[in-house]
């Protein structure tokens, strides 16, 4: 068992030299082709608000602005910093081309997942309107393996949660259903387990 854990460990740290020879060579034919290095080309090239791909920093940066004697201030994640000309390895495309899609496919965002707690709130809806918000939303948190969620439809006439009510027996998600706690909003709200 040792044994395989080391020669698995000296496997990937010969991958690893192998990766790292191949970079190194690729760019030295690079320079050898244009004449110049890419860290020197960006550097000049890197202007506010162009994204960069810096040394020893895995994630790319946002040059903030250009101050002076050859330096940068950017932000890569939360750490704004600033940095040399000479640290920038290249200026990364404005959209990734990976990122661009078909003319015929859009993409809008649904709810975001790391909250500390999912609901939606249908107060003031009507009730086919709502169905249809509740019906998009736990089509959402199931494909984001969500476990619990929370509708906020109100007390009112009971219009609302009744719609609600009929929907969720029907809905393939929904593993069971139940009016929230007092704390939770009491009948006013009905906590959804997925499935």
């Amino acid at each position: 068992m040792l044994e395989n854990a080391e020669q698995r460990k000296a496997a990937e740290h010969a991958e690893r030299r192998l990766a790292k020879t191949r970079r190194e060579l690729e760019e030295q034919a690079r320079v050898a082709a244009f004449g110049e290095t890419p860290a020197a080309k960006s550097a000049r090239s890197a202007e506010e608000g162009e994204r960069v791909r810096l040394k020893g920093i895995r994630e790319p940066a946002l040059v903030l602005r250009k101050m002076s004697g050859g330096l940068l201030e950017v932000q890569a994640g939360l750490m704004k910093m600033r940095v040399s000309t000479d640290d920038v390895e290249e200026v990364l495309p404005a959209t990734p081309q990976g990122a661009r899609l078909p003319s015929n496919v859009s993409y809008q965002p649904g709810p975001r997942w790391d909250v500390s707690y999912r609901e939606i709130n249908v107060i003031g809806q009507r009730a086919e309107e709502a169905r249809d918000l509740v019906d998009k939303f736990l089509d959402s948190a199931a494909m984001a393996s969500v476990d619990r969620v929370r509708i906020v439809h109100g007390h009112g006439m009971g219009i609302l949660r009744k719609a609600i009510a009929e929907l969720l027996t029907g809905n393939p998600h929904v593993e069971k259903f139940y009016p929230a706690t007092p704390a939770e909003g009491g009948t006013g709200a009905t906590v959804v387990e997925l499935k």
